[in-house]
């Protein structure tokens, strides 16, 4: 497993800084997703990573080697280490195992026919050997790519947007090969702005904005515990409340709009703002009995089918919530637009940020 250490890095395009004192450790063996918005810097990033630019400030670190001691015969051997899948496929003329065989060669390799048809049974291409490479759909074509990198068998993956508007067959293929080559125990590096995928796959997260690490931990405590506003409007599904801090009846509640949203701080004043994630909002017919101190009526405003989960848009007052519930909970209340319904959750699954 190749362990991987950025520090400090930096890097522009003219006058313009696309990456700004960029720190972050790679976990070995996990999938590393790199999410954020569009011009985040992501695919500068991956591209430093992936030894094809170098940085104008600071250094990465590989197994503990410092890249800028590195001469040239060894920057190319640590180059070939790495396998990089750009968001746009870079195909040659030829067929499917053509396109296979030439990445191979240019590192001195010839694969077997079973090799070469073991990463094509991977990625969703099984038997497609002879066909055409420049025929193939737009989701084929990603797909084979990732094929081409799996045939070197580097030690350090780098995706760059794998499945960005690729058909659900494509993203299901490319997402099982990812999670594959973390259970295998090499090194991924995933650059996204799905927040669906990198919930999904994702061991650990760096949340980049305007070209500066803003967070990077386990998942779930960056999805779960923002540490800014653009990482919660990124990730919360719409559930961010902005308001004031007040203290009544030696409680601490966010006052927004028509809510008073009771939650745990210290602070008893100033603007805030509380972040409630999906999965954590209990819906029901009625009132709860139980220690959740927010309970709100409200009406289901729209219902949208995720698979294993629905997600319910939920009027409270003009405040709108989105929670996650089974399709059987679903059907048992009976919710569908236009019905009411109880939203509650407790205090402790606010998060919330000061703005001032």
């Amino acid at each position: 497993m190749m362990e991987v250490r950025a520090e400090g890095l930096g890097r522009c395009a003219g006058r313009r800084r696309i990456l700004a004192g960029v720190g972050l450790a790679l976990a070995p063996g996990a999938v590393n997703v790199v999410l954020g918005p569009n011009g985040a810097g992501k695919t500068t990033l991956l591209r430093l990573l992936g030894l094809l630019d170098r940085p104008d400030e600071g250094d990465i670190l590989y197994d503990g080697q410092r890249l800028g001691a590195l001469d040239r015969r060894e920057r190319t051997r640590l180059r070939r280490r790495c396998g990089f899948v750009f968001q746009a496929p870079l195909l040659l003329a030829g067929s499917v195992e053509d396109n296979l065989r030439f990445g191979a060669r240019l590192r001195g390799l010839r694969p077997a026919a079973a090799a070469i048809g073991g990463v094509l049974e991977r990625t969703g291409l099984a038997g497609r050997e002879r066909q055409d490479a420049r025929l193939l759909s737009g989701g084929e074509k990603q797909r084979l790519q990732l094929a081409r990198v799996l045939l070197l068998d580097p030690e350090l993956y780098l995706l760059d947007e794998p499945t960005a508007n690729l058909d659900p067959l494509s993203v299901k293929s490319i997402e099982t090969a990812i999670a594959a080559l973390a259970r295998a125990g090499r090194t991924v590096v995933l650059a996204t702005h799905n927040l669906t995928q990198a919930r999904l796959l994702s061991g650990r997260i760096a949340f980049l904005q305007d070209g500066r690490l803003v967070q990077s931990g386990p998942a779930a405590e960056v999805l779960g515990h923002p540490l800014s506003l653009d990482i919660a409007e990124f990730s919360a599904a719409g559930n961010i409340l902005e308001g004031r801090l007040a203290r009544r009846d030696g409680s601490t509640f966010l006052d927004s709009g028509p809510l008073a949203v009771e939650v745990l701080s210290e602070r008893g004043a100033g603007r805030a703002a509380a972040v409630v994630r999906p999965e954590d909002i209990l819906l029901s017919a009625g009132p709860l009995s139980s220690s959740a101190r927010n309970s709100f009526r409200g009406t289901v405003a729209a219902v949208a089918d995720l698979g294993a989960l629905l997600a319910l848009t939920v009027d409270c007052s003009g405040v709108m919530f989105t929670a996650f519930v089974t399709p059987a909970s679903c059907a048992q209340l009976g919710l569908q637009p236009g019905r009411e319904t109880t939203l509650t959750f407790k205090a402790t699954s606010v998060h919330l940020l000061p703005l001032d």
